[in-house]
């Protein structure tokens, strides 16, 4: 078995569907591996949407992707639907780190098919400086990765 360098921590607070699609599909015939960030990125875009940000808007900020990790295990094709769960590590002064864990989700049961992990960073666009994440941010970041799961 391959030894996983991205180990994601147990709590997750976010979850999220899609359906992967036609533009998704690379000549190879599957999932091409871009969109595997992608798909990282929607998920994120709806989590930070559900509490009250965005990636432009975070607080007065924004946030930048400054690192970018995959794992892939299992091959996706057009029309599978897949469930992205998302858990966030203690965040610093001025940045945080993503975990996904990416599952096809099958009559039969689920299959495990990458793991990913995006760093970010607090950033001014107008000063073009990196910022502290704001108090009540980090306060819900740090509640997330706090979270118990009583799965």
């Amino acid at each position: 078995m391959r030894n996983r360098k991205i180990t994601i921590p147990s709590p997750f607070c976010f979850q999220t569907s899609l359906t992967v699609q036609v533009s998704d599909i690379n000549y190879g015939g599957h999932v091409g591996n871009e969109r595997y960030l992608l798909f990282a990125q929607e998920t994120r875009m709806r989590f930070l949407s559900s509490i009250g940000c965005s990636e432009q808007y975070f607080g007065p900020f924004g946030l930048v992707l400054t690192e970018a990790h995959v794992e892939f295990f299992h091959e996706l094709f057009h029309g599978n639907n897949i469930r992205i769960s998302l858990a966030i590590g203690t965040p610093s002064r001025a940045s945080f780190d993503c975990f996904y864990l990416i599952k096809l989700i099958k009559d039969e049961g689920e299959i495990e098919v990458a793991t990913i992990k995006t760093s970010m960073v607090c950033f001014d666009y107008k000063e073009r400086k990196v910022r502290s994440i704001p108090d009540d941010l980090r306060k819900i970041l740090q509640q997330c990765a706090e979270q118990k799961n009583d799965g």
